[in-house]
């Protein structure tokens, strides 16, 4: 009989099959309570250090805002001494209204003062006396604040007048009832059609009609909605002053700069036409 293989293994004996048992039980077996190992280091986190870029960062921007603001409020005053330096003839152009954040509405229009049209012209006795007054023509528009701003173009160096928005509507009229401009607008074809808007007093007086070309930037209707706006926050900001909430009013400084503008302005709008009821109420009774 043949000897057995040296290479092949031979039987474990009891006490070296426990053994092995516990060995791979021991492999196998759920890791040690976490009390027993301590947790990895973790890197400490400096709050100060944290704090500290914060407020430097707030205090950077607000710093930064403060010095945006500065530079503002004396563009601004610059402005304003050249509007009165120049008697209202300079320093309110249009470049100068718009500020960084734009105007409300822009856009040229045929304005006409009053509501005095057709045969009610004819008894303008106003039309005598007109040296050097505004007449009714083609305007750029610009609305910032509470007012309308009437520029002879975009290029002038300051409005021709300024009209106040509070308390005013804007009525689009009928079709059939506006006005063609004798003078084309701007970008606006010979077939070109035209919206009317009446600028009325809450009263329903017409004080101003505003003649738009109807093109795709629709115009009329921009129009209508930021005069709709303007009256809106004028009447607000009249009700907080009328409460003593003055204080709690915080405009832009081209916002602040376009209503003092606008005030000094509207003294110089044109003046209404005489209506004809007016006229033949002081003409002379005819002698029989």
């Amino acid at each position: 009989m043949s000897e057995p293989d040296s290479a092949q293994e031979q039987p474990l004996d009891q006490d070296e099959s426990a053994a092995a048992a516990a060995s791979s039980s021991a492999a196998f077996s759920a890791p040690k309570s976490t009390r027993d190992t301590p947790p990895p280091a973790r890197r400490p986190t400096d709050n100060s250090l944290v704090s500290t870029s914060s407020g430097a960062s707030k205090k950077m921007k607000g710093s930064r805002r403060d010095s945006m603001r500065r530079r503002s409020s004396g563009f601004f005053a610059a402005a304003r001494a050249s509007f009165y330096r120049g008697r209202g003839q300079s320093g309110a152009g249009v470049e100068t209204l718009r500020g960084n954040t734009g105007a409300d509405f822009e856009g040229y229009a045929t304005v006409h003062r009053g509501d005095g049209d057709g045969a009610f012209a004819l008894f303008d006795i106003s039309k005598l006396f007109c040296c050097g007054k505004k007449k009714d023509g083609l305007y750029f528009l610009l609305i910032k604040g509470y007012h309308c701003f009437v520029f002879k173009d975009e290029e002038s160096k300051s409005p021709q007048y300024a009209i106040e928005l509070i308390n005013r509507t804007a009525v689009v009229q009928p079709a059939h009832n506006g006005h063609v401009p004798h003078i084309p607008h701007p970008g606006a074809g010979r077939d070109a059609t035209y919206t009317t808007i009446h600028l009325e007093t809450g009263l329903g007086d017409v004080e101003y009609k505003m003649t738009f070309a109807n093109m795709n930037d629709g115009l009329a209707a921009k129009f209508c909605n930021a005069v709709s706006l303007a009256s809106s926050e004028a009447t607000a900001e009249q009700a907080r002053k009328r409460l003593g909430h003055e204080g709690l009013l915080n405009k832009r400084s081209s916002v602040r700069y376009a209503n003092a503008i606008g005030a000094e302005k509207t003294k110089e709008q044109p003046d209404a036409p005489v209506g004809a009821g007016e006229v033949l109420a002081g003409m002379p009774s005819p002698a029989f």
